[in-house]
């Protein structure tokens, strides 16, 4: 029976591989209540994924095998649980295939990319929690950062309907998964591990925070936090200007999740977390401002993965001035910001949105006639 499941899965590859007609096996497989598929399913999926590394473009055919996933779990002739049992028996074995495909959980994040991005699939994090239950925790975190670059990758986060893409489309469908926790794929002692200086870097260290500020109790939260981020978090880390960025994201996600009014975010406590992590430790004025430059690139984006709520960033720009957190100079450094920073792609390319909703904040800050006399 195994036999029989493999070739079909070889056949249909094949199929593909001479004619590109996606479409036509996904509507051949649907059409065909007599296939095998349809009683074993997580044989099925555990063979076409195995089936793909050992085609010449490895990568091309494990994303056409997620596409093929995704279109039968839309239309319920695979089910979820045959895909994440089927996808984590593969993984399972990872020590086995790694010596001769070194690329592998890279191959098999990019069946996971299209079940993802897919806006009828209804896959998760949650699901992909799922997934990879045989290789968690020491493994799943490679396996996650993989899923993450394919995601940012992929054309396809350009064309679904919410016009978000790379790290705000992550952003929002983590957000859509009910905030899974950061140490379900990567435990807190690996986050120094993986840390690079980019928006993936940014997002796990963002969530990571995020996952303390919502189960402590406010009263104690600035020590225990500040602890948990001194015995988990390196010097390295705390020192990039990426921290401030990750950790003001934290801050707002925790303050949508209580359903604060944006008057209320950023109290008293996480005024004094931003404070002390921008001014950590004796450094040059430009080092400063570049700290809270990022604060704000920290709000811009989760704006933009919010598609813009109304009235959200003037009032926290607001806030932050009126509470002395960012300095008039470094309002002024953010508006007029206008390189491109190599892996934070959309730092550019949301800004002038907010920027043009700031115009009266910015008019605000300006000197007047009765301030110079």
């Amino acid at each position: 029976m195994a036999n029989k499941i493999n070739m079909k899965c070889k056949n249909m590859l094949l199929e593909y591989e001479q004619m590109q007609n996606l479409d036509d096996i996904i509507y051949s497989l649907s059409e065909d209540e007599t296939s095998l598929i349809r009683t074993r399913h997580e044989e099925f999926v555990k063979s076409i994924s195995l089936i793909t590394l050992d085609r010449s473009s490895p990568i091309t055919l494990t994303t056409v095998a997620g596409n093929i996933f995704a279109e039968l779990l839309s239309k319920k002739i695979l089910s979820m649980e045959a895909i994440t049992r089927g996808i984590d028996a593969v993984l399972k074995d990872w020590n086995d295939y790694l010596m001769d495909y070194p690329q592998f959980f890279s191959y098999i994040a990019a069946i996971i990319a299209p079940l993802l991005i897919s806006q009828n699939a209804f896959f998760d994090f949650n699901n992909l929690k799922d997934c990879c239950t045989s290789i968690r925790p020491d493994n799943s975190p490679k396996f996650f950062i993989e899923v993450l670059n394919k995601i940012l990758s992929s054309k396809e986060t350009q064309n679904i309907k919410e016009q978000l893409s790379g790290i705000l489309w992550i952003y929002n469908k983590w957000l859509a998964s009910e905030y899974v926790p950061l140490d379900i794929f990567m435990p807190d002692n690996q986050i120094n591990k993986y840390f690079e200086n980019d928006r993936i870097g940014a997002f796990l260290l963002s969530i990571a925070i995020y996952d303390k500020l919502k189960v402590t109790d406010s009263r104690v939260l600035y020590n225990v936090l500040h602890s948990w981020i001194s015995t988990n978090i390196s010097a390295e880390i705390i020192k990039c200007r990426q921290f401030v960025r990750a950790l003001t994201i934290a801050i707002i996600i925790a303050s949508l999740n209580s359903k604060l009014s944006y008057e209320d975010f950023f109290d008293h406590v996480h005024v004094k977390l931003l404070t002390y992590y921008i001014w950590s430790e004796p450094l040059p004025e430009p080092e400063i401002q570049a700290r809270e430059v990022q604060c704000l690139y920290g709000i811009q984006i989760m704006s933009a993965a919010l598609q813009y709520p109304r009235g959200m960033v003037l009032r926290l720009f607001h806030k932050l001035y009126q509470d002395s957190v960012i300095s008039k100079e470094s309002f002024e450094i953010w508006k007029k910001d206008d390189k491109f920073n190599a892996g934070f792609d959309e730092d550019l390319e949301t800004k002038n949105m907010i920027v043009v909703v700031l115009n009266p904040f910015f008019i605000s800050l300006e000197p007047n006639d009765s301030d110079e006399d």
